[in-house]
């Protein structure tokens, strides 16, 4: 049976190329007492602790990568190998779901954004910002408030005599300038250009002024989680280029002296709006464009059942450790795991042809994925009580789809190790309780469902890295002569009970709750080729004019 085949697809059809393993309503979470038993583990043996090393054996049912450099797999001279933190990745993300563990712990809780203007939940339609000077002034940032124009192409370049308007980015567009971005006006104002990247249809840049007296007292501050906010959305959700521009620009000024000395450069043109706060104004939220991307008016915890927007200590987090050093009261605190992965080396590993897809997925920004939804009412981070779709899993398909070139500038390529090759890790662990080795291996094993498959590497989508479970061996010790009977069933019994003592639901309702991990780990549904939506209808999703298509579990 060949291993590359593109099942037939209506056209236009748009399946989701991944599915969710609904949030539970209950959270494994040990007492104190417990958590400090575990925080001591690693040094004080328990009566019952298990230590040993489990051998593991996987083969690849479809082709594979797990990418290092210039298109290859991970290899050395050419040997080639899983590298430890991957094969734990892939295990674990399996753990988190079985253990009933809090998502809380393993998210960051960002704010996202949005720019809709078809949508009631974007304020910047009814509440449009002003223009304003990013200053960094000893170490905090400041907005100045100044005035602007709107500013023609034609206008542009009868001022500087070079036409911008099909440049791609800001920066381009301030290189074209002989002059710099920076000039005065005949009645000594300072003024920036200020221009964004390239859109279909725009018609104009900008012109601001800096105001002709700059008064400290009239600088408006960004607190702490405003800034927090701002660079997230900037940096890590959208990798804004207009603001990775002026932040090589700005400068840390000391007094408006040191502004005066540098010709006024070294700010950041911006648009924001303002806020009042404990008896003062301060800025809710800025950005480059007059209709910049907003923060949404909830953050991701704030979008989780409620036993998981609270504090606990769960399995994942005692048998795998933790860092945490951005919560208060909680700087620094961290626990080193009792469960280590070796690297593995592949064996009968054969490279086939380049593969190349377009690989960006949605963003969690996309709510008609990451948001349950409500029938035709939508639910947005906006909406009174949203909640979020759950575990996040990769569709596990019979075949993978061959990947071509389209020369669309956003593609990635990899060279993929044909299906039939297996690999062997060791998982090294010490001082587990019994339940807590259960645990392991019913996330190896999907709670003993032989059918089901894990996934690795690049290109799950598109049906790569499809692994199967074929052999486990415990080599193992009970710190005490008298422990316990060291079998895998037992042992995903002992995990099975513990669950069900620890979170009071029935092993019967526990079950349920794994079903849809099963499910989609089984490839329990027909076979379809995943198209991600073209940037047209994802707005068309957002508006209801197309409907996403699930891959129905059955």
């Amino acid at each position: 049976m060949p291993n590359m085949k593109s099942p037939s697809n209506r056209e236009g059809q748009i399946y989701n190329p991944y599915s969710f393993v609904p949030l539970s309503e209950y959270v494994f979470n040990y007492t104190e007492k417990e958590k400090t038993q575990f925080l001591f583990a690693n040094d004080i043996p328990f009566k019952d602790g298990i230590s040993g090393k489990i051998l593991v054996e996987f083969k690849a049912e479809t082709p594979f990568c797990v990418k290092s450099q210039n298109k290859e797999n991970c290899n050395i001279n050419r040997r080639f190998f899983i590298p430890s933190t991957s094969i734990k990745g892939m295990v674990r993300s399996v753990f988190d779901i079985i253990t009933l563990s809090n998502i809380r712990n393993l998210s960051e809780n960002s704010r996202f954004s949005m720019r809709d203007l078809r949508s009631n939940d974007y304020e910047i339609k009814n509440d449009k910002p002003h223009s304003g000077f990013l200053i960094l002034f000893n170490g905090k940032y400041y907005i100045i408030p100044c005035d602007h124009w709107q500013m023609t192409y034609e206008d542009i370049r009868k001022e500087e005599r070079v036409n911008i308007k099909n440049a791609k980015s800001a920066e381009d567009k301030y290189r074209m300038l002989e002059k710099g971005y920076i000039f005065t006006t005949e009645d000594d104002r300072i003024h920036y250009w200020v221009f964004s990247g390239f859109m279909n249809n725009k018609k104009h840049e900008y012109d601001f002024a800096l105001p002709n007296s700059i008064n400290l007292q009239k600088f408006i501050p960004i607190e702490d989680k405003e800034l927090k906010d701002f660079l997230f959305i900037h940096e890590k959700e959208n990798e804004n280029k207009t603001w990775s521009f002026w932040k090589k620009e700005m400068r840390n000024f000391t007094c408006i002296e040191d502004l005066r000395k540098a010709k006024y450069k070294g700010l950041a043109p911006c648009f924001y709006r303002t806020k009042e706060e404990k008896e003062k104004i301060c800025v809710k939220d800025l950005g480059f464009t007059f209709l910049y991307r907003m923060p949404y008016q909830k953050k991701v915890h704030d979008c989780l059942p409620i036993k998981h927007t609270k504090e606990t200590f769960d399995m994942s987090q005692a048998l795998f450790g933790y860092t945490q050093t951005d919560r208060k009261n909680k700087s620094g605190e961290s626990l080193r795991g009792r469960v280590r992965f070796s690297n593995a080396f592949i064996e009968n590993a054969e490279r086939e042809g380049e593969h190349t897809f377009i690989l960006g997925s949605p963003k969690p920004t996309f709510y008609p994925f990451y948001l349950r939804q409500n029938g035709d009412r939508k639910i947005t981070f906006a909406a009174e009580r949203p909640i979020i779709s759950g575990w996040k899993r990769h569709l596990v398909h019979k075949y993978a789809q061959t990947g071509k070139k389209q020369e669309r500038g956003c593609e990635s390529s990899f060279i993929a190790l044909k299906a039939g090759a297996s690999f062997k890790t060791i998982i090294y662990i010490h001082n587990l309780r019994p339940y807590e080795l259960g645990a392991l291996l019913a996330a190896l094993t999907f709670c003993n469902h032989k059918e089901c498959y894990h996934s690795l590497g690049y290109a799950k989508p598109f049906g790569y890295g499809k692994m199967k479970l074929t052999d486990i061996k415990l080599t193992l010790e009970n710190n005490d002569n008298n422990g316990h009977t060291l079998k895998l069933d037992s042992l995903i019994n002992d995990f099975r009970r513990k669950i069900a003592e620890n979170t009071l639901i029935s092993v019967n309702e526990y079950d349920k709750y794994i079903e849809p991990l099963i499910r989609i780990a089984a490839g329990k549904y027909k076979e379809r080729i995943i198209r991600y939506p073209e940037l047209k209808e994802f707005k068309d999703l957002k508006s209801q004019k197309q409907h996403l298509h699930r891959i129905k579990l059955v």
